[in-house]
């Protein structure tokens, strides 16, 4: 059984007081409350109940702003022959069995009607949390719920909680963001159950699929405008530099803190709007559903930060799914979002932007689980580093 698989039947059994692992499925006749493992590529399993095949067919459908027509067609295919054989056909195949008073029960007192679910295991910034669809009385997928079981899942649910307490609070023109259904608490298992947003299969053609959502990312930076400032007296500037003399790195603190005094030698003459960010608005953490963008992912959301931010993440994201995880994908997305806002403040957009999530990525990496990312922080320090370079 390949280790992520073996990961998420120890999850399971843990949401499952009693239960125990079967590893012969067909020596385990259907029942419910009864599990199996479908690992379609033997990377990325998912957990269901054998009672509800059309759960695993939901756990295949993935849209987002990503998907193509033929992807589509793909996972519609696959969802037919999975309804149809209920997963039975299926390589892999385990079965967790019985289990008492278990997360299920639990969410079903809190919801107010009997559910079932998928599990799966996201592989997020510097944690791997479980991820449940919910699926109500009458199999249709309602929610999601994001559970946190330890330091780093726990801390990244809090910080998704409040992002949505406070976005949720608004009415957007061109945004969809998931409703909080309820925030409790089972055993030592901290949960977040939100609606489930529902995209469009059909995502259009890759030019509006991949293209910037500039309305909807205005729209979010503007509904938290502060009066423009000097950037080198922002609450946002002075918590990077704070961050960056708290690395335990010496060897990073020493690099962030020389491109940062690179990044104020501008700043001390320039003044720049300041807004909100979503924090990592990517292609992946969007679908479009007519003229709404519907928006998932509010971990890393800000508020009282340098306006532009999001377009500049949005292309760097997608020139890094292209071409691969390197500094110079990573500045030639960065020239793509700054061909889009031409001015004398365009250079110094690229350097908030890279001084943002390099100081972020190298703070995760100083954190539990920091191993996750620190290639990541390596890139983006070295792109910053090359972006101020090249600068006059």
């Amino acid at each position: 059984m390949p280790p992520a698989a073996e990961e998420l039947l120890e999850t399971l059994v843990r949401l499952e007081p009693g239960a125990r692992v079967v590893r012969t499925v067909d020596a385990v006749a259907p029942g419910p409350g009864r599990h199996r493992v479908l690992v379609p590529d033997r990377t990325h399993p998912v957990a269901l109940a054998v009672d509800h095949p059309g759960a695993l067919a939901a756990a295949t459908w993935t849209t987002d702003a990503t998907t193509t027509t033929a992807s589509s067609l793909r996972m519609l295919g696959t969802r037919a022959w999975l309804t149809m054989t209920g997963g039975g056909m299926a390589p892999d195949r385990v079965a967790v069995v019985g289990g008492r008073q278990t997360l299920v029960d639990h969410l079903s007192e809190v919801l107010g009607e009997a559910v079932t679910y998928t599990l799966r295991v996201d592989d997020a910034l510097t944690c791997r949390r479980p991820v449940l669809q919910l699926f109500d009385e009458r199999r249709r997928l309602f929610a999601h719920a994001v559970l946190g079981l330890g330091p780093a899942s726990r801390r990244d649910l809090e910080s998704t909680a409040a992002a949505l307490g406070v976005v949720g609070e608004r009415e957007w023109e061109h945004l969809e963001v998931p409703r909080v259904l309820a925030r409790t608490t089972w055993e030592d298992v901290d949960v977040l159950v939100t609606a489930a947003l529902r995209p469009s299969w059909w995502q259009g053609s890759e030019r509006r699929r991949l293209e910037v959502p500039a309305e909807a990312m205005g729209e979010l930076s503007r509904a938290w405008a502060e009066d423009a400032v000097r950037v080198d007296e922002m609450a946002w500037t002075l918590a990077q530099q704070r961050t960056a003399a708290g690395l335990r790195s010496r060897h990073a603190r020493t690099r962030l803190e020389a491109a940062l005094e690179k990044v104020l030698r501008d700043a001390r003459r320039t003044t720049w709007p300041v807004g909100a960010w979503h924090g990592d608005w990517t292609a992946v953490h969007m679908a479009r559903r007519g003229s709404t963008v519907q928006l998932w992912g509010w971990t890393r959301f800000e508020v009282g930060v340098p306006m532009g931010l999001d377009p500049c993440h949005f292309a760097v994201a997608e020139s890094v799914r292209r071409h691969g995880l390197t500094p110079d994908a990573v500045r030639t997305g960065l020239r793509e979002a700054l061909r889009r806002q031409p001015g004398p403040g365009a250079s110094m957009m690229g350097g908030l932007y890279l001084l943002a999530v390099t100081t972020r990525e190298l703070a995760l990496a100083d954190g539990p689980g920091g191993h996750r990312v620190t290639e990541r922080a390596e890139v983006l320090l070295t792109a910053l580093e090359g972006w101020l370079g090249a600068r006059p």
